[in-house]
């Protein structure tokens, strides 16, 4: 054992001629190999922690009261739905939808073909939309919809992880036809972005038994909602009210009901998370849209691909402070004005 270790320390060291062993060169440069190495591997799966506590946070609450939107099923004629995709080349059936797990998540998963993805853009655009001014029933109109796509829900099931499910807590904006809101930086500018972070489907396979627990609703998608706007401009019946917010972020569901359409089925509502950093956020919504097969939804793209410009404001907008118009508009929209 002693000669191994002799023979083993000989090929690491030489003897100086002061007596005194050294590190040949060969060690020190491997040795420096060897820890940088360690510190590569390390910083990367510290960026995997971060990127995964961000991506599987859960969200804030909306403050404003609602109403309960009832939405119309529609069923649409097995014929026409077959000439649709096969006009459109892109399968409407989820079951035809392979998915995918993701560096980071295999909860969240990708959809392929991407195509499937503009049936769940096209309610996004309305719910852009309804932050820059539009009222709900304009944005339903100027986007083709026979209703709004939203459902007015309690909780929503959705995967925990891969074997266990939880029913979460989700709000809603307010259903009101008539209300506008306009989400504004500093300087009066739309500031809500979307992003995709993954979907599922709502359905486990046990054995040769399929198992639905999603309802009528086969894949459910998870969408970020970054807004960070300082100010809320709130219009109802003419009377408008200006309330100052503080940058938020917070994740939004979205179920597929089949033939290209999606519904928006409320935001989770905790916890509510504090935007500080927006390079940081920013960078984070292009990382993992872009892991998805997606792209970063904001007031610019809502321009150029459905020709939908933030609303005009109203002159001296910012002075809109009444509490007696506040308290009017959140009458109405609670179903309580006299």
């Amino acid at each position: 054992m002693k000669s191994l270790w002799k023979t083993i320390l000989d090929g690491l060291t030489y003897t100086d001629l002061a007596g005194k062993r050294q590190p040949r060169i060969y060690t020190v440069v491997t040795g420096l190999i060897l820890l940088l190495l360690l510190m590569a591997g390390g910083m990367a799966g510290l960026n995997r922690f971060l990127l995964m506590r961000m991506v599987q946070a859960t969200p804030e609450v909306v403050s404003i009261p609602t109403e309960t939107q009832v939405a119309l099923e529609t069923e649409i004629p097995a014929t026409e739905t077959a000439e649709t995709e096969a006009s459109s080349g892109c399968p409407m059936d989820s079951s035809k939808w392979s998915f995918t797990p993701t560096m980071i998540s295999e909860t969240y998963l990708v959809i392929q073909p991407a195509c499937v993805y503009q049936g769940l853009e096209k309610t996004i655009a309305w719910a852009l939309a309804v932050r820059e001014g539009y009222s709900r029933a304009e944005a339903t109109e100027l986007l083709g919809f026979s209703e709004m796509p939203m459902r007015q829900m309690e909780t929503v099931t959705i995967q925990k992880n891969a074997k266990e499910l939880v029913d979460v807590p989700v709000s809603f904006i307010p259903s009101h036809p008539e209300f506008k809101e306009w989400r504004l930086d500093a300087n009066g500018k739309a500031a809500v972005t979307y992003a995709l972070r993954g979907c599922f489907e709502t359905s486990s396979v046990e054995g040769n038994r399929v198992e639905v627990w999603g309802g009528e609703y086969p894949v459910i998608c998870l969408v970020v909602e970054d807004a960070e706007n300082t100010q809320i401009l709130y219009s109802l019946n003419g009377h408008m009210y200006t309330s100052p917010a503080t940058p938020m972020r917070s994740f939004l569901l979205f179920g597929y009901l089949g033939d290209d359409q999606w519904v928006w089925l409320g935001t989770q509502t905790e916890p509510k998370l504090k935007i500080t950093n927006t390079e940081e956020i920013a960078s984070d919504r292009l990382t993992v849209a872009t892991l998805y097969d997606s792209q970063p939804w904001d007031a610019k793209w809502l321009s150029i691909t459905h020709h939908l410009d933030m609303q005009p404001l109203p002159e001296a907008w910012q002075s809109f402070t009444d509490e007696n118009e506040k308290q009017y508009i959140l009458s109405v929209l609670s179903g309580t004005t006299p």
